[in-house]
């Protein structure tokens, strides 16, 4: 009934913009200009031009030439996003007759442009949520081996890990099913959110760019982002039109794995038709830590993508494939014989456009399908084989302003298929089907933004030969940026908050039995009901010739939180009967004694809050200091019990010489005991890591190379990563020099 309400809300809303818009039809003018590099006054092109009050958007041309046709007549400020410039807005008074602008623009490495948290990009600076951002130069000076390494100095951003190649991103505390991963914008379709030794079939030197949101993002990309969200993008569908050839090649070895790695892609264009190829591959051996080699821990991946579009002016639509093949060995359990598999297959289409005729200004639509299977291997022989197949529709359209009011309203489709048979086969086969209708919208004035918005989830599981659970969930947010007039664009204030709700995922609903991936005997339960979480964000972002930075809190009260919890052998044998009419069509039975602890999944109300801060300032021209913190502090409320798996405090520090294209520096983490842990969890002791590095970029007939190199680790420290489920038992990795090197034509 909620379903069927807000679709008819959204059918009248859309309506609605239809009329209003041709109502307030006027004549407007032309607004024109030019950018300019404000260091040599040379043209910018290719950087996104916005005007911020109508959230129109135009891109310039080679010789930094831009146009709007048809603004009404008013003032409105200007904003230029492009990557490693400032994105400080312009005032501008549009009146019929102007002659065009000259804007120019300075560098700006701090605050980067963001494509994930609203209907149109927009730079970190302007967002209601914290973001992080890493590409180009700091791409390369964080690369890894797998996601959640790469992206675990990023602030509030931590990595679970079980060895090196299944990490996968932790945000403000939450992991699995509360972290969602996309590859420019649409899910993975992997299983890496149900078990510890599942890895994330991305490699990160196929990224152009790397997007973090931290605090819920479940307004435009579901329950599943109820903590925050990763958004690796690969430009795989070409978007723009290009003429001629252009790519990218980049090559990577590591000292402590032995390891070594490659990506490339090229893209080829005639004006209409754009072709992009990309392809690239990873091999490891195992991990030398100081206390030595940590046994099984290598890996080998490899990956190839083809995308083609056809672009016009406003608008593309296109498709790709994409295949996807890892091999990793998962240390200490069955001794260390233990390998997985992951493959994947993926194929996309999209089409999109902006600046538009009409009610809408801008739409994108995407259809990705998924097959995912992974074995894993005790030996040469298939222990349990998984199969996750899932196919996803979504639609959003960008609808023009209306007066201040400018929004976007979408609708999205999930269906999953997931089995698994062997030893690991913890429930049945399942059918899993979702769709959800949403609506974003943002009012704006010259110095305050305010944004409203709400979506509605329906979600059901089939599992077979059990009987099936719905869920329907509500979730909304507002929010407030306010840009003091004051500070002339120096100075930001950004407030959210989100009720955002979580349906259970598959493993906490269905799972029963021995999981050595999560070191655990898992009880869950059919019967479980959604999280409702209350967010809330306040962030201060600050940005002057000498110092730029941002202070965040955040507090998140979810009621009903899902967890495991510990049982006795005693109590689980007490229960017997319980789990038994749960799962009606199994064999329930006591697990042998001592292999595994007994874990249930239950529900209790919890609270995480902590902050989040980072700064550069530029102590002369050519030196910056950097820093940065992180805390986040989860209790269980009725019992004021510590949230099992929490990330201890984090400070970082370290100094930074530039000089034009080239970079050289060092930092140090200091990492703190964490000793506020859950029952069944054991202290962590903390530890300092030190690493340097310098990279330098050049550029020689038509192409730009970039050398870095980085040495991890620099004493060798002995130290284990709290988030680590094998921490107890094996170390992480030591003394590390990698040597990076990166070719773009």
């Amino acid at each position: 009934m909620v379903v069927r309400t807000l679709i008819r809300a959204c059918a009248v809303f859309v309506a609605a913009l239809v009329m209003a818009s041709q109502a307030a039809a006027q004549n407007g003018v032309p607004l024109s200009g030019r950018l300019l590099n404000s260091l040599n006054a040379t043209p910018l092109g290719g950087a996104t031009v916005q005007i911020d009050e109508l959230r129109r958007q135009t891109t310039s041309g080679a010789d930094g030439m831009f146009v709007f046709d048809n603004v009404p007549p008013g003032t409105y400020h200007i904003s230029v996003l492009a990557q490693g410039f400032s994105t400080r807005r312009t005032e501008v008074q549009v009146a019929a007759g102007m002659a065009p602008i000259e804007l120019q623009v300075d560098f700006d490495l701090h605050f980067e442009e963001v494509v994930s948290v609203s209907g149109d990009a927009r730079s970190q600076f302007d967002t209601f949520q914290p973001t992080s951002v890493l590409a180009g130069q700091e791409l390369s000076k964080q690369l890894e081996m797998s996601l959640g390494a790469t992206l675990e100095s990023q602030p509030g951003v931590a990595a679970r890990s079980f060895g090196p190649a299944p990490s996968r991103p932790v945000i403000r505390g939450l992991d699995g099913d509360r972290v969602l991963i996309l590859q420019d914008g649409q899910r993975l379709g992997d299983l890496s959110s149900q078990s510890g030794d599942h890895g994330v079939p991305i490699n990160p030197a196929a990224a152009q760019k790397i997007e973090v949101v931290r605090g819920p993002a479940t307004l435009l990309y579901g329950a599943n982002a109820i903590g925050g969200l990763v958004n690796v993008i690969t430009d795989e569908i070409p978007t723009k039109p290009m003429m001629g050839s252009s790519g990218n090649l980049a090559f990577d070895l590591g000292t402590a794995a032995s390891e070594g790695g490659a990506a490339g892609d090229v893209h080829i264009g005639n004006g209409k038709f754009a072709l992009h190829m990309g392809g690239g591959g990873r091999r490891s051996g195992d991990v030398d830590t100081p206390e030595g080699d940590v046994v099984n821990s290598q890996s080998r991946s490899g990956f190839g993508n083809v995308g083609l579009s056809w672009t016009g002016a406003k608008s593309y639509v296109g498709g790709s494939y994409g295949y996807d093949d890892m091999k990793y060995g998962i240390p200490v359990v069955e001794d260390g014989q233990v390998q997985l598999t992951p493959r994947r297959h993926a194929f996309s289409l999209r089409a999109g456009g902006q600046g538009l005729e009409g009610a809408f200004d801008s739409y994108r639509a995407t259809l990705a399908i998924r097959r995912y299977k992974h074995d894993e291997l005790e030996g040469d022989v298939v222990g349990t084989a998984f199969k996750n197949d899932t196919e996803e529709v979504e639609v959003m359209g960008s609808h023009r302003a209306l007066g201040r009011l400018k929004g976007s309203v979408g609708g999205w489709v999930l269906n999953r298929a997931f089995d698994a048979t062997g030893e690991e086969a913890l429930s049945p086969a399942v059918d899993q089907q979702g769709f959800a209708t949403f609506l974003y919208e943002e009012v704006t004035w010259p110095h305050v933004t305010f944004q409203f918005g709400g979506r509605v989830d329906h979600t059901s599981y089939q599992p077979n030969g059990e009987p099936e659970r719905s869920f329907t969930t509500g979730s909304g947010s507002v929010g407030l940026l306010i840009r003091p007039a004051a500070a002339d664009d120096r100075l930001t204030i950004a407030l959210s908050a989100a009720r955002a709700a979580r349906s259970p995922a598959l493993e906490e609903l269905f799972y029963f039995g021995a999981h050595p991936g999560n070191f655990a005997f898992e009880v869950g339960n059919p019967d479980l009901d959604p999280e409702h979480a209350l967010g809330f964000d306040v962030s201060l972002r600050w940005r002057t010739s000498r110092v730029t930075g941002e202070l965040t809190y955040f507090r998140n009260d979810v009621n009903g939180y899902l967890f495991r919890a510990p049982l006795t052998q005693e109590e689980f044998e007490a229960r017997l009967g319980e789990f038994a009419s749960r799962f009606p069509s199994r064999d329930v039975s006591s697990p042998d004694d001592a292999e595994f602890p007994i874990v249930e999944y239950v529900a209790e109300d919890s609270v995480l809050d902590g902050v989040e801060a980072h700064s550069d300032v530029q102590l002369t021209s050519q030196i910056a200091l950097e820093l940065g913190l992180d805390y986040v502090r989860g209790t269980l409320k009725d019992d004021n019990v510590p949230l099992p798996r929490i990330p201890p405090l984090r400070f970082r520090s370290g100094l930074r010489y530039q000089r034009n294209a080239f970079q050289a520096g060092g930092d140090v983490a200091f990492v703190a005991t964490q000793d506020r842990v859950f029952s069944t969890e054991t202290p962590t002791d903390g530890y300092q890591l030190g690493r340097l590095y310098a990279s330098y970029s050049f550029g020689r007939r038509a192409m730009t190379h970039t050398f870095t190199a980085r040495l991890e680790n620099v004493t060798n420290e002995l130290y284990r990563n709290h988030l680590s489920l094998i921490k107890d038992l094996v170390p992480e990795i030591g003394r590390n020099f990698r040597l990076l090197y990166n070719v773009k034509f």
